[in-house]
Order: C-alpha cells, then sequence, then structure tokens
C-alpha cells in the first residue's frame, strides 16, 4: 500500500503552479502561499520572462523555484516536472494550482483536517477543495470529506507518493481531463480521492456566463475551439479506459458531455469553430491520435 505520509500541513506541503502566460496577479498569489506551504515551484511553458515573477524577490524569502520550460510542453508534463521537484526536496504532499486559481488562506488546513478525518489516510491519492463562492470562505458542511470520483487539479493536495506509484500524470493528453484520468487510474488501482469540504478555494471553469435558452438556464463555459478539441479527444480515450472500473462515473460524464455541445449550440459564439473542434476531437480520440495539437486558425 502506498503510504499517503505525514498529514498535509505547511512543512509537508509544496505547491505547484503551472504558467502559460500569467496575467500581473501571480506574484501576490505566490506571496500569499507561503503562508501555507514550505515551498513553491512553480513550472512555466513558454511564457516571456516580463510575464514572471522572479524567484529572488525578497518577498519570496528564497522559497520559490522557477522550472522555465521553452515551449509549451502541456500540463500533464509540467505537473509532473512539478511533482518531482517536490520529491526532490522531501516533501510527501504538492498542492497543484492553476495560475488563475485564488487560494483561499484555509487551503491546507481544510485539506489536512479531510486527511485527519479520513478513517483510512494511506489510501488518499489526492484530497480536492471545495470553491468558495464569491471568493470568500463560507461555514463548511458537516464532516470534513466527500468521498467522490475525481477531483480539478487546481486546489488540489497530490500526494507524491501516490503519484510515483501511479507513473505520474499522462502528458499526452496535453490538456485538458489530466486530472479526472489520474483520479480515475489511483481509484482503478485501489486509491482514494476525496474532496475537503470546507470552501477553501477561488476558482472559475472557462469564461462562464449564465443564458436563458429553450425555457431553462444555461451556464455555456465559453472554452475555445481549441480547448474543445482537447476536452473531447480526450474524454473519448478516458470512456474507452475506464467504462469497466468506473462505468458509473463515465456515463455520467458523457451525458454532461451532451449536454456541454446542447450549449454550445445554443448559447454559445463561435459555434462552426467549436462545433468543427469538436468533430476533430471525436476522431483522434476514436483513432487513439494524442499528443499537442494545432487546429486550423487556432491561435495556440
Amino acid at each position: 500500500m502506498t503510504r499517503a505520509g505525514p498529514a498535509p500541513e505547511p512543512a509537508s506541503v509544496a505547491a505547484v503552479i503551472v504558467t502559460f502566460h500569467p496575467g500581473p496577479g501571480l506574484a501576490d498569489t505566490v506571496a500569499s502561499l507561503l503562508t501555507q506551504v514550505g515551498a513553491v515551484v512553480i513550472v512555466d511553458n513558454g511564457s516571456c520572462p516580463a510575464d514572471l515573477p522572479t524567484g529572488d524577490d525578497p518577498a519570496f524569502h528564497g522559497r520559490v523555484e522557477m522550472i522555465a520550460n521553452g515551449e509549451n510542453r502541456g500540463v500533464g508534463a509540467a505537473l509532473n516536472q512539478g511533482l518531482g521537484r517536490a520529491k526532490e526536496r522531501g516533501f510527501g504532499w504538492a498542492l497543484t494550482l492553476d495560475q488563475d486559481s485564488v487560494p483561499l488562506p484555509n487551503l491546507v488546513a481544510a485539506g489536512g483536517r479531510a486527511f485527519q478525518a479520513y478513517p483510512e489516510p494511506d489510501r488518499l491519492a489526492a484530497i480536492g477543495a471545495t470553491v468558495a463562492r464569491n471568493g470568500a470562505s463560507t461555514p463548511a458542511p458537516a464532516g470534513d470529506y466527500w468521498r467522490i470520483p475525481a477531483v480539478i487539479t487546481s486546489g488540489t493536495l497530490q500526494s507524491v507518493s501516490a503519484w510515483e506509484r501511479l507513473g505520474g500524470f499522462r502528458e499526452d493528453y496535453f490538456i485538458d481531463c489530466i486530472d479526472t484520468e489520474f483520479c480515475l487510474r489511483a481509484r482503478a488501482r485501489g486509491l482514494d480521492v476525496v474532496q475537503a469540504t470546507e470552501p477553501a478555494l477561488g476558482h472559475s471553469i472557462g469564461a462562464p456566463s449564465r443564458k436563458w435558452v429553450l425555457g431553462r438556464w444555461m451556464m455555456p463555459t465559453n472554452h475555445s475551439p481549441l480547448r474543445r478539441y482537447y476536452v473531447t479527444r480526450n474524454r473519448l480515450s478516458l470512456w474507452r479506459g475506464y467504462m469497466r472500473s468506473d462505468r458509473r462515473f463515465v456515463m455520467r460524464d458523457m451525458r454532461q458531455a451532451i449536454r456541454e455541445w446542447i450549449g454550445i449550440v445554443f448559447a454559445e459564439s463561435d459555434r462552426p469553430a467549436k462545433l468543427g473542434a469538436i468533430l476533430a476531437g471525436l476522431r483522434d480520440g476514436l483513432l487513439g491520435r494524442l499528443g499537442a495539437r494545432r487546429l486550423p486558425e487556432s491561435p495556440h
């Protein structure tokens, strides 16, 4: 059995942030994290140096490390670099974060309470965070954790030993579904995934909007055509890989995908490009073509 190690606390946690042309608020986010973690590892995927905070900033007290990739190697590869560095430095946990997420001051503590309350903490591969409404902490429901099939990357405490045992994140997915696939793989290997109930993270998916369509409210995420391609392609790979071990989750995710496609048709702009990207993702997913891809007229 993979041992999760000590409970998540500042001395045992390194934050890992994957960046790609981040906004100006990244330095403030990094500085705020240093009260909750022992170190911060930023893995950048080909940004301009001017976009990035410098690791020798006096405010960082020498606890911030930068790994600069000369090109966009994808989220999976960057996460593996960051967790590999956390392992080398002796941390038992890695707090993975998106560059635009806002960690609240209780983020690591909430994960630690979930770990302590879980009856078999050595089975935990990942402890996800609950997103706070309006970016503010609110009272948590009864209990310190929920047992769920998968959690998102941002705000999740990853067991470094479980990550190593499972062989890391899938780099051929490049972006999207990487977190879900890792969680389903952990569950298939006898490990557990939970979500801390205490709201502790400010985060949004895509650029959501609210529209009244066909007699109901829809919340389209307005992802770009390229992201629609990756989501569709990687979902097909995930469905094929885990239909037997996690059939209930896969069926639910299929229904969610259909709802998203309907939302694109009726509630999003740039529909022809997005639907074309979905068809390309379906084709490549069926053919098993993974890795980085460029769509016609795509800016990335």
